[in-house]
């Protein structure tokens, strides 16, 4: 005989007995009708609270068609299994959501730059735990400076927003926003804090350095130095000292005076004569001397076109 599961055996020896197989009954028949055994754990059902699905599809629900027919003496409409299966949701996975990933993505769409802060990546011999969750006083609702007083971060922020939604009985995006709110305002008084002490600092006589910005500038000074020294030099006659070259270069890079707006006329013009004066540089190079007819050209050139010079460089580059 194959084997069955406990629930199996009095069945089957029913059908033996009936069949004539058997002539007498087990002894432990009779037990086992009154007594049925227990089914094992991987074929017992499981009841589930279906608290989480729709409400035309929980429990309560599903049983009001059945009492209202055998209330009026007739039959429900979802006896047929196939109307009960229309209703079931489809069976397929569903995605997992956590609220912490909503609230982090809502944060960097929020905060862009919040991504650009530094980061340790070096390993450490200790395990990364979480910070401990701070003591809330019962009937008080969380505060973001509880987990963080002077630069709370992106867990500090999503830790705050879940218990004061916990605590507050109120929705997430409420409870978001109102964290929200309390970390501009730390990190606007934080701003504050480490600008009064640069002042401070250097009220003292502290030497901070040159900014960002400032050295930005010194750079792209340096490269425009750079570039009129090796224009001087690709362009000026090579009797001319290069120290000679470098002075007259700086000096000819007078900025225009006039500080109308002009949409960008005045710098077109500036480049236009400094590819002009290039060119002529070039042709008098190739040929060893300037022709009559070029010569007062080019004279005509620099007298008209020194008035509207934008950078100086022009004049730099035809000296």
């Amino acid at each position: 005989m194959p084997r069955r599961i406990p629930t199996q055996v009095s069945q089957t020896v029913s059908r033996l007995l009936e069949g004539g197989y058997l002539k007498q009954q087990p002894a432990w028949y009779e037990a086992t009708l009154r007594y049925p055994p227990a089914m094992p754990p991987p074929h017992q059902s499981v009841q589930r609270p279906d608290d989480d699905l729709p409400r035309s599809l929980q429990s309560h629900v599903r049983r009001q068609p059945h009492d209202a027919a055998a209330k009026a003496q007739g039959r429900s409409r979802l006896n047929m299994h196939k109307k009960l299966r229309s209703q079931l949701p489809a069976l397929r996975p569903q995605p997992i959501v956590y609220e912490a990933d909503r609230i982090r993505r809502q944060f960097f769409r929020d905060h862009p730059w919040e991504a650009k802060r530094p980061k340790t990546l070096v390993e450490t011999d200790y395990v990364l735990d979480t910070q401990p969750e701070p003591t809330i006083p019962a009937g008080q609702l969380p505060e973001l400076s509880m987990w963080s007083r002077m630069n709370p971060s992106v867990e500090d922020v999503i830790q705050c927003t879940l218990k004061t939604s916990e605590v507050g009985n109120m929705s997430l995006s409420k409870a978001y926003r109102r964290t929200i709110a309390t970390y501009h305002a730390i990190q606007a008084e934080r701003e504050h804090q480490i600008r009064y002490a640069v002042l401070e600092a250097r009220a003292w006589g502290a030497d901070l350095g040159p900014t960002e910005t400032e050295r930005g500038f010194i750079k792209e000074r340096a490269e425009l130095d750079k570039w009129a020294s090796l224009s001087a030099d690709l362009h000026l006659p090579e009797a001319m000292p290069a120290s000679t070259a470098s002075d007259a270069t700086t000096a000819g890079r007078t900025k225009r005076t006039d500080g109308s707006f002009t949409a960008g006329a005045a710098y077109m013009t500036s480049a236009t004569s400094v590819s002009r004066g290039e060119a002529l540089v070039s042709s008098a190079t190739e040929t060893g001397a300037f022709s009559s007819a070029s010569t007062a050209d080019a004279a005509t050139t620099t007298t008209s076109s020194s008035s509207d010079d934008y950078l100086g460089i022009g004049a730099s580059l035809r000296s």
